[in-house]
């Protein structure tokens, strides 16, 4: 019987499940695109990308997986997204909440241009900014690969630097902030550590660069001493002893979810 229901799972998904269907279209499309621009309809807007390999797996994560997606007070929450890419989270939280109030950070000149340009062809209102989020301000080193792992601090190429910290104080409260950037987190965030108490939920993809001192216990302690829980995610894949992966540079990385705790 169990064995019956594997075989025919997929197919009762097909008939019942709108969302997976969407899914399959979706990875159909970015195989036939692989390496070439795309543009394809769900969720009631369009949203286009360079690339169909990383925009499936953007789709994958924020999409099919709903990694982001979380309960806000009201129908306008405040959403920051540092390292925004082409902008899928954007369009998300866009489409799901009609007064949301979004700013989304992205150094990669290329994927700045296609999140502007899905932005304003869906005509939603998010603000975008052909920045990198940093601890300064100024102009940052970046290597940009047009995809998903450009990152500041190395790389021919120059962008321009927000502080992040400056950035917050102006804010009254965030419900979300996403920060996807490749390294620089823990120096972003440690800068932020007097302004994070705005903050009500956290998601930071934290990089371990190769041959460096790993720096998660601190990181971690200090969402702790900022008033968070948190829960980490990491897929290793198989026999990750005998099969450690490096990426970008980097030979570990953790998905922190850190929501506030709430005052007894």
């Amino acid at each position: 019987m169990a064995l019956l229901r594997q075989i025919f799972k997929p197919l009762y998904l097909y008939f019942t499940d709108p969302d997976y269907r969407c899914w399959l279209r979706v990875k159909k499309e970015c195989a036939t695109n692989r390496d070439r621009s795309i543009t394809i309809f769900f969720e009631g807007y369009v949203a286009e990308g360079n690339n169909g390999d990383a925009f499936l797996n953007q789709y994958e994560e924020i999409i099919r997986r709903k990694s982001y997606d979380f309960k806000p007070d009201n129908n306008a929450p405040v959403i920051w997204v540092c390292g925004a890419n082409i902008g899928l989270e954007v369009l998300h939280f866009s489409s799901r909440y009609s007064g949301a109030r979004i700013r989304a950070y992205e150094p990669d000149p290329q994927l700045y241009s296609i999140l502007k340009s899905n932005i304003d062809r869906n005509d939603f209102t998010a603000e975008a900014f052909n920045a990198a989020v940093s601890d300064f301000n100024g102009e940052i080193a970046f290597a940009a690969d047009g995809k998903l792992g450009g990152k500041t601090g190395t790389g021919s190429m120059k962008v321009k630097a927000v502080r992040l910290k400056e950035e917050l104080i102006t804010a009254q409260s965030i419900d979300l902030l996403i920060m996807d950037i490749e390294g620089a987190e823990s120096a972003v965030l440690s800068d932020c550590r007097n302004e994070l108490c705005k903050v009500k939920n956290l998601f930071v993809e934290w990089h371990s660069p190769e041959n460096e001192k790993q720096n998660l216990p601190e990181l971690l302690q200090l969402l702790s001493d900022c008033g968070f829980r948190y829960r980490l995610n990491n897929n290793l894949g198989v026999s990750p002893f005998e099969n450690p992966v490096t990426e970008n540079g980097f030979d570990a990385m953790v998905e922190i979810y850190a929501a506030r705790t709430p005052k007894p």
